[in-house]
């Protein structure tokens, strides 16, 4: 290292020049220069080639606003008014691309428009370079012939039309479904896209593989990917994400990456084994480059890491965070303490607001209640500061089995309802009511001085436990349907409670810890992960190792990390409670398993689109606590 500076992080830069300095100077691009020459295209296409076009679409760098150099490329999506199947584009395709060429090499083409060289026609294309000197601009072009498929059909129609095709005849969906993707990426704010550039200078100037083009798409995505689970930022550490981009490049071999907001990819096809990076426009497309051009690309990204921890020590920049959230340095025992450990006046609030609601279910509505039991996370005090959910159990005298309680429940759940809004205004807090379940009323709470919301379940139930063992009550369950296993649910809740309750105050700490990074970083935009599953989680691997009062949190978080990055091969069976064989095939039955230890037959694992976002997440968290 030089007195002057680290290493440069990517070539052409200077010594400890930051990623925001270099890109000032590039200076602006010339946009107006670049749509005046792909507009001559356009109309030639247009005046020349085809009689009737419903849309000219521009895409790749140019399209999508993430260009680069002063010679980038552009991709023109041509969508032909009389092609109305992907069947019709497949038999014209040859015909139409022969005439494109035919009258760029014609005097229809005038060369003070530009001058065409490298001409190139593939199986669903022609490419060529255009260099227009009088405004200064040459650029790569690719122009596919394309149908409006989705004029006619929506996506999921469509994804289902391509289910049972070879790849060959998918292939020619992909330029019918480049909207999707284009507007997909141009959606991304101005520093999103200055990320995507500074990345894809660095594959250009550094891994420079024949592949280079297809590569830009999956840093594209491996960007949108990072700002989606951040929340739509508009504003980042540029270096952090940076960083952490080629963190995954680098171990490319565990990277995952799907669009549940997208669409589900088990609805049409089997997720690939890892690596893989879907395409959110076309769930049959894994966007990574052929395995030849992956070590070029692992190697280099290596490098870049290296040289980036470099720049942050000489900048006095810190690690990233190990949470969002977290300051720089800042250790997880102290962020524990600080931010995720609930206050003694939280826990007042949350007991009071809870205790008024017990209140008036045994008071207040038609049901002959003979308790009520308090679960979620305050129920069973794992909850993070700010954060509350609490599932309050209701166990009916007036039912006689969980066969009646399922018959009665719709009455039970309607009478619940209108007593909450004839009578709750007599109680301090106001009641939000939010779509109910076959079994559920769901509510948010707020009340006091404080803003903070508290979201409670009411569960009505069978005290099935007064009259039977467990053992006795699984074998009940036995013959029954999942939907019918579900009414026995909350009839476990004290035994949940009583496993909770063993553990200490530290493992409950990590518990939170474990949660709030769930809610910061993995269901930021829906739900991905039950509460009570992260807990089974920890308390098994305490479990597991003897039940210690005390151990290293940063060791043991990580741990818990690692468990989640290899989340499909997770198995959580507890034998030492129930005999798993007896109720549920486990040998049957994909990874990951995570059982309730109070109910055999309920695996609490995410659902499996799911999957892949939590593995992602997890292991960006195993990436800087190695940096850490």
């Amino acid at each position: 290292m030089s007195s002057s500076g680290p290493e440069p992080l990517i070539r052409r830069m200077k010594m400890g020049q930051t990623i925001q300095q270099f890109m000032a100077e590039w200076g602006p691009f010339d946009s107006n220069a670049c749509d005046a020459m792909v507009e001559r295209i356009i109309q030639f296409l247009q005046q020349n080639v085809f009689t009737s076009v419903i849309s000219i679409v521009k895409g790749g760098s140019i399209g999508k606003n993430t260009r680069v150099y002063t010679t980038s490329d552009v991709d023109l999506f041509v969508f032909i008014n009389n092609l109305t199947s992907i069947q019709e584009l497949k038999a014209q395709t040859r015909h139409i691309l022969h005439t494109i060429r035919a009258r760029l090499d014609s005097a229809a083409w005038h060369s003070s428009a530009g001058v065409i060289d490298c001409l190139e026609s593939t199986t669903h294309s022609i490419k060529m370079r255009l260099t227009c000197s009088d405004v200064g601009q040459q650029h790569m072009v690719e122009i596919f012939p394309a149908c409006d498929i989705l004029r006619y059909k929506n996506e999921h129609d469509v994804y289902m039309d391509m289910r049972d095709l070879p790849d060959a005849d998918r292939d020619y969906y992909s330029a019918c479904l480049a909207r999707i993707q284009i507007d997909f990426i141009r959606q991304a704010p101005s520093q999103v896209r200055s990320l995507i550039r500074i990345l894809k200078y660095w594959l250009k100037e550094e891994v420079n593989v024949d592949a280079e083009i297809t590569s830009y798409y999956l840093i594209e995505l491996l960007v949108m990917h990072r700002w989606q689970r951040a929340g739509h930022p508009t504003d980042f550490d540029m270096l952090d994400w940076f960083e952490e981009i080629m963190i995954q490049l680098f171990d490319l071999k565990s990277l995952g990456i799907e669009w549940a907001n997208k669409y589900t990819t088990t609805k049409y096809r089997a997720v690939p084994p890892r690596p893989f990076v879907m395409d959110p426009a076309n769930p049959f497309n894994n966007v990574l480059p052929e395995p030849r051009y992956r070590q070029q690309l692992m190697l280099c990204a290596k490098a870049v890491v290296g040289r980036s921890q470099a720049l942050r020590k000489y900048l006095n920049h810190g690690s990233a965070p190990i949470i969002e959230g977290m300051g720089r340095g800042q250790t997880l025992q102290q962020f524990i303490q600080d931010t995720i450990q609930p206050s003694s006046d939280f826990r007042q609030q949350c007991d009071r607001v809870v205790e008024r609601v017990t209140y008036f279910l045994q008071h207040h509505t038609p049901l002959s209640v003979s308790m009520v039991v308090r679960g979620g996370s305050l129920g069973r005090s794992t909850n993070v500061h700010g954060q509350s959910d609490v599932d309050l159990v209701v166990f009916i005298k007036d039912v006689n089995s969980v066969q009646q309680l399922e018959a009665k429940m719709e009455n039970i759940l309607h009478n619940l309802h209108n007593a909450f809004k004839r009578h709750w205004t007599e109680f301090a807090g106001t009641l939000e009511f939010e779509p109910r379940s076959d079994r559920c009323l769901h509510f948010k709470l707020s009340c006091g001085a404080s803003d903070h919301i508290h979201n409670v379940d009411i569960l009505p139930a069978y005290n099935i436990l007064g009259v039977k063992t467990c053992l006795e009550a699984f074998n009940e369950m036995k013959d029954k349907t999942e939907k019918q296993r579900r009414f026995y649910s909350p009839c476990f809740i004290l035994e949940q409670k009583e496993l909770v309750k063993t553990a200490t105050v530290k493992i409950k700490n990590l518990v939170r810890l474990v949660k709030y990074w769930a809610n910061k970083v993995v269901s930021r935009q829906r739900k991905v992960m039950r509460s009570y599953f992260l807990e089974i989680v920890v308390i098994s691997l305490w479990k597991n190792r003897g039940s210690p009062s005390d151990f290293n949190t940063n060791d043991w978080f990580k741990d818990v990390m690692t468990q989640l990055a290899d989340l499909t091969s997770l198995r959580i069976l507890w034998p030492e409670r129930f005999n798993v064989a007896l109720y549920y095939d486990i040998n049957e039955t994909k990874n990951p398993v995570v059982l309730d230890p109070a109910n055999p037959y309920n695996n609490l694992e995410p659902r499996a689109k799911h999957h892949s976002l939590v593995m992602t997440c997890a292991q960006n968290v195993l990436h800087r606590l190695e940096a850490s």
